[in-house]
This record gives C-alpha cells, structure tokens and sequence, in this order.
C-alpha cells in the first residue's frame, strides 16, 4: 500500500456486491474479488454486449483500494431500491420474470437468490440498511492474508490517527445513497397515515443517528420515488427499457422530504447527517439551495456544506437553463460535455464554493462527455492516445468548474468520486481502485504537456493541483466538517 501519496476516493461502493452475494446473509467478504454471476440466454447475451463498459467483477473491493494506495473511502450502503426489482411489464411477458432477474443479477453482480429474496419483501429498506451498516462494522479488522486491515471512522480525529500512525489501514467513512434507505417509498408506508409515515421517518432517523459510526452524509435522492423528494432522470438506453423510474422524476421536495432535511440536519437528536444533492431534481435541488443559502447566511458560524460527492458538470449556466431543453439522448450528441440535468451547472459549483463544500468529479463515462466524445473516444485504439483523449475530458469537467468559480479557491473544492460498483459505465483507461496512481500520473502529465487552459492554474503547477483534487481537498474537508 502506498503510504505516502494515498488516495481519496468520495464515493464508491464496496459492499454492493459483497453484501447481496447471498440470502438471507452475505456469502463474500469485502475483501474479495468478485465476478458477476452469468446465466447464458439470448436476453442476458443481448445485455452483455449492450452494457460492455459496466465492469463485470468489483471494481471498489479492499484489496484493489489496497493496490490502487486508496487509504480513505467514502463508501455508500444502499439497500436495493424496489424499481430496480420489479422490471416493465412488456420485457417480463416476452422473455420471462426469470430471464430477466438474470439480467439484473450479471449487470449488478447482485446474486439471483438475493435478487429472487428482496422481490418477495414489501419493506426491506431499513432493514437491510442496519444489516448492512452491521456487516461493514462487524467486518473490521485484518485483512484475510493478515497483512491489511480497515476500519470504520466517526470522525476526523480517528482518520488522522491512522492516517499519521497506521500505514496499511484502509479508513472508510460511511454515507447512504438514498432516502428511501430511511423506510420510505415502499408499498407499505405508501398505505401509511402521514402521522404514522411521520413517526416511522423520526424514529428510522433516530436510530440512524444513535449508530457507532453515523453515516457523514447522504443522499435525500436516488433513482426512484421515495416519498421525499424528486429525482433527476438517470437510467439510460437500453436499460430504462427494463426499469420505469418514471413516478416522481423531477418533482420537488415533499412535506415529507422537509421533515426528513431537519431531522438530518439538525444536532437536537444527535450528530448532523449532511445531505449528498446528487440525483436530487432541478426543482429539488434548487429548494435545498434555497434552504440552505438562507440557513449559512443567519447561521455563519454553523454553515452547512453543499456536497456532490459524485458528478460530472454540464457547462450550463444555470439551475433553470438544465432543464430548458428535456433530458433526452439529443440534449448531449453534439455537446463536448454531458448535457443532463443530473449533472451540475455552473450556478451550483458557485453555490458549494459559498457553502464551503466539495464536489467528486466521477469516472463514469457516460456522465463526463457527451455523445459525440465518447464516439470519438471510443474509436481511438492506441492505449496512449486513449488515455490523453480521457485526461483531456476530466480536465474539461474540472476546468469547467474553476472557470464558474472564477477565483483561486475554486481549487479546493474539488474531489474525486470514483462510484466504482455502482454499476456505471467506467472510463476506459480508469478500470478500478487500482488505477488512482496511473490517474495522478496521467493527469499531471496531460497538463504538463498541453498547458490546458494554463490562465486558470492560478499559479498552482500541475502536481499541485492533481494532489489537491486526489487528497488533499477531501482531507481538508472531513477536518472542517467530519466532528
């Protein structure tokens, strides 16, 4: 492991895998390598070669963060969300409910029996919150070949004591990805009372907050309905095909939603649960901005930081100029960058500069270059030019947000967050955890090289800024704000 010049990674998904391989308890560890399970039928076949940029095998497992010298891990528990189990009608009645889970099964690397398990209950999401956050605790120690371990930190204290004084550590922090890991957004508390939906969400958050290791922050949204708040549209050709998450896509914050923000937020029934926007809507998004804008300005000495742990930037101007033209597969084919409202536009960057938040830069192809780029790099063979082709569109991502800024400090709000196992569609040349100390090396010397868009180092020279994007912005921010 690379004791010095680590990594931070502010957002992936070790357990995604580890934990589904089996019901009703995990078969694999966190530390293994895992390949998807694969049933050979003419629609999985279908998928396979549509989905050839989603990794097959864990891209986030221990020992890759271990040989990538990633130290620091922002890792999301997430219970499966009920949209990604119960598929369109049409694909089932043609092909078959079974066909189609083993769809699910080889694009998530999720087992078929956990797949077939989490189908069969109505409300599993806090539940498999608390098991997971259990498996993650109780899983710390030593590595199986006993020569690694990791730990689970509350706070930045304990990761600066194993970051100055246990060298093959690995620290993960914890976060959760989506509201609907609260309790919310299934067939049971959908025939709820608002009082008893109310007094379910208080409780969940309660019990939340009186964990070891509360999660340091989370996403009100994901990828379907909760009950809370709307959702950016997020699930692409061909595989919005299968899944519907139509029902409350771009919606705003419910009443419901604002209850579950105080709560979170608050320090009356425990320590603050900050709040990850990504995948939250426009409409969403700009309520919480609003929200929180309001809050920092009577509140300076107790600001809340806006987060986005894992986004790419869409160059628009603002919040509203998003959403002008509808998301569909036409708004990014010409654009240089990805054109989605999911996305985050230059008036958000300017809004977590204010806030004193941070922003992940992710390596999920499809949300950092728009159609016409990724064609273009697709086509490219050679691996060298390959990998410039890649450096120059996360460097566009990154200097697209120092350009909204507008001033030096735009550089300390910059992270990565790789969403390795969340099932994205990975940049080519960036494969897995192991790949950070090819990424540093690859972005410096892009810079150094082409001196893009020199006017905008502000006097910072390219291994400086790779460093602060890569660690040092991240650690800034856990000391500022991990308490």
């Amino acid at each position: 492991m690379t004791h010095n010049n680590f990594y931070v990674d502010l957002h992936c998904h070790p357990t995604l895998k580890s934990f589904n391989s089996g019901h009703p308890h995990p078969t694999r560890n966190m530390w293994e390598k895992l390949e998807h399970p694969y049933t050979d039928n003419s629609l999985t076949r279908l998928f396979r070669r549509k989905s050839n940029a989603i990794a097959k095998e864990s891209q986030a497992n221990l020992y890759t963060m271990v040989n990538g010298g990633v130290r620091v891990a922002v890792i999301s528990l997430y219970p499966m969300e009920k949209g990604f189990l119960k598929f369109r009608a049409l694909p089932n009645l043609i092909f078959g409910s079974e066909n189609v889970d083993s769809v699910l099964e080889h694009i998530t690397g999720i087992a078929l029996e956990r797949v077939t398990g989490l189908q069969q209950q109505e409300n599993h999401y806090f539940h498999d919150l608390n098991e997971e956050y259990n498996y993650v605790s109780q899983g710390q120690g030593e590595s199986p070949d006993k020569q690694y371990k990791y730990k689970v930190v509350s706070n930045y204290g304990q990761l600066d004591k194993i970051l100055k004084n246990e060298p093959d550590t690995i620290a993960l922090i914890l976060s959760i990805e989506g509201g609907h890991a609260l309790g919310c957004g299934n067939p049971v508390t959908e025939n709820m009372t608002p009082d008893e939906l109310r007094e379910e969400l208080m409780r969940n958050i309660r019990q939340l907050k009186s964990w070891e290791h509360p999660p340091f922050f989370m996403n009100l949204a994901h990828h379907f309905w909760n009950q809370l708040t709307g959702h950016a549209p997020s699930i692409p050709f061909p595989f919005n095909q299968l899944i519907n998450q139509e029902k409350g896509i771009n919606n705003g914050i419910t009443d419901l939603g604002w209850l579950a923000l105080n709560e979170l937020l608050g320090k009356h029934n425990g320590k603050r649960i900050l709040i990850d926007t990504k995948h939250m809507s426009v409409a969403a998004r700009k309520q919480y901005y609003d929200f929180i804008s309001k809050y920092n300005r009577l509140n300076p000495g107790d600001k809340i930081p806006v987060i986005s742990s894992h986004t790419g930037v869409n160059g628009f101007e603002t919040l509203d100029d998003s959403i002008r033209v509808k998301d569909h597969n036409r708004k990014s084919r010409r654009s240089f960058l990805h054109r989605r409202s999911i996305n985050i536009s230059n008036e958000e960057i300017r809004i977590i500069h204010e806030s004193g938040g941070i922003l992940g830069i992710m390596l999920d192809k499809g949300n950092l270059a728009g159609f016409k780029t990724l064609q273009r790099l697709n086509s490219i063979e050679n691996e060298a030019q390959k990998t410039e082709a890649w450096c120059e569109v996360m460097w566009a991502n990154i200097f697209q947000t120092v350009k909204a800024v507008g001033q030096k400090t735009a550089w300390d709000i910059i992270g990565i967050g790789t969403d390795y196992d969340g099932g994205i569609s990975h940049v080519d040349v960036y494969k897995n955890a192991e790949s950070f100390s090819s990424m540093e090396n690859d972005l410096i010397t892009y810079l150094d090289k082409t001196k893009m868009n020199h006017n905008l180092w502000h006097g910072y020279q390219p291994h400086e800024l790779v460093s602060k994007i890569m660690r040092e912005n991240s650690v800034r921010f856990f000391r500022e704000n991990f308490i």
